[in-house]
């Protein structure tokens, strides 16, 4: 089996669960613009908390795996959470999450699983686990922060620099695409078990379903 057929089978096999994350009441509150800006800040708190750890997990599984094809791919993954952060910081500060806010808010369980996954796979799974997972979960959470991005613009009044954090995670994936797939492949040619891939993206993918559902409203 090659990395795009697996991966269009654990895409088919978890349909319900990024239509879950997809229909999100969050999500659907602020595309509405019902949502209270105490609930962006929220948000925004979580993000200050994943961003960093994803940063971090990226960057030791790429010492891992030093001299291997796949460490490009890690290091950029890693690059591309610093550049989130330095963007991250203007949203916050633009839903009045200041620095003494960020340093009283407490992130929820729900919202952490997914970092906390993250770096287990970071730890203990192979490159093509880690590429295979993130790839699955690529099209929901772009989905989301599209369209978050526009309810901010219509209902909230920010501005593009504000909303520069979801135009980042919200742009084209074509080339990151390209090069999950390879690294899932040469993962699998390897010995990786196509199941360990599947169930990385599987369970990634419920922890982001937990992330939307443990964000208050």
């Amino acid at each position: 089996m090659d990395a795009a057929t697996l991966c269009a089978g654990v895409r088919e096999d978890l349909r319900d669960v990024e239509a879950k994350i997809r229909d999100n009441r969050w999500l659907a509150e602020a595309e509405a613009g019902r949502l209270p800006v105490s609930a962006l800040r929220a948000f925004a708190g979580e993000q200050l908390a994943v961003i960093p750890s994803d940063e971090r997990s990226f960057t030791a599984c790429a010492q891992r795996f030093g001299d291997e094809p796949a460490h490009g791919y890690l290091t950029g993954m890693a690059a591309g959470e610093r550049v989130a952060l330095a963007a991250l910081d203007s949203f916050a500060t633009a839903v009045g999450l200041d620095a003494d806010a960020r340093a009283r808010y407490e992130p929820q369980p729900g919202c952490q699983a997914y970092p906390s996954y993250v770096a287990r796979l970071a730890r203990d799974g192979s490159p093509a686990e880690v590429a295979g997972a993130f790839l699955v979960n690529l099209e929901a959470w772009g989905d989301c922060c599209r369209r978050l991005h526009a309810a901010l613009g219509e209902h909230y009044g920010l501005g593009e620099a504000d909303r520069a954090f979801l135009a980042h995670f919200a742009g084209p994936t074509d080339e990151l695409e390209r090069i999950s797939l390879e690294v899932i492949d040469a993962g699998l040619a390897a010995g990786v078990p196509a199941a360990a891939v599947a169930r990385a993206a599987r369970l990634l993918q419920a922890y982001e379903l937990q992330f939307w559902g443990g964000l208050p409203c």
